[in-house]
């Protein structure tokens, strides 16, 4: 049985930890306990949003395939994440973790969901975020003194995901979308077409970074194989707290949908 170390505890709420375990192996000349310090700050620019939600801890070890959110849990219950990194990419392994505590935020379920897209895209968005608060925090709080200047590696690593992923001049992302929905909804984990729409809707997020709170009711309610995108919208609208049925209007908008409010 391996042996998880490199615990990192990151502060919500007295009383109410997020645990962050880093699996000893596989990551190259990286150490444990810096990866520990990356994930930590990558955790925090996300968790911050849901203060006194207590989540089961992570366990994160090496993967050779894809980075990925296990549906099965620990023995224990811990929520197990696969990053496909290695090596000093501080910025890689905060985009990866940033994507997967994606999911965690939005209380992912293993069912039939034909926008499973959506949180895909939702993750893409949260990875975007974490990079930019990162780069910022790191100006004047990194892990270690001599990182401060790594900011400046975050924020580029940001702004060229979201320079490949600007939609064509002139799209709306209804129309985008329109002609792509058939495929996503066979595909959901399609990443360049999951980072066009997250860069997209980015703005919606980071001109009011609250509105995060709202992914949580995301899988209140589970539909089947046959559920719209328009009803799944409305159902996170009726299941989300009514401070952010406006915004999941938006967001809709932006889709081109229309939905109860």
């Amino acid at each position: 049985m391996k042996t998880w170390i490199a615990a990192a505890v990151l502060a919500l709420l007295p009383g109410e930890p997020l645990v962050v375990r880093v699996a000893p192996e596989g990551w190259g000349d990286a150490g444990t306990a810096d990866i520990e310090k990356v994930l930590r700050s990558a955790g925090e620019s996300l968790s911050e949003f849901f203060p006194g939600r207590k989540f089961p801890p992570l366990e994160v070890s090496r993967s050779t395939t894809t980075p990925i959110t296990l549906f099965k849990r620990g023995r224990e219950g811990e929520i197990r994440v696969k990053l496909n990194v290695e090596g000093r990419r501080w910025a890689q392994f905060a985009f990866q973790f940033g994507h997967e505590m994606g999911h965690v935020v939005c209380g992912f379920e293993e069912y039939q969901n034909p926008n499973a897209w959506f949180e895909e895209t939702l993750c893409e968005a949260a990875a975007l975020c974490v990079l930019g608060r990162m780069a910022e925090s790191w100006k004047e709080r990194p892990p270690y003194p001599n990182w401060k200047d790594y900011a400046e590696s975050l924020r580029k690593y940001r702004e060229e995901r979201m320079a490949d992923s600007a939609l064509p001049k002139g799209t709306s992302l209804a129309d985008w979308f329109r002609e792509r929905e058939a495929s996503l909804r066979k595909d959901p984990a399609q990443r360049d077409l999951n980072l066009k729409m997250a860069a997209a809707l980015l703005p919606l997020f980071e001109e009011a970074p609250g509105r995060w709170a709202a992914v949580a009711a995301l899988n209140a309610v589970r539909g089947d194989a046959s559920r719209p995108f328009a009803r799944y919208l409305s159902d996170w609208s009726r299941s989300a707290p009514a401070n952010h049925r406006e915004f999941i209007g938006k967001i809709a908008d932006r889709f081109g949908i229309a939905i109860d409010r």
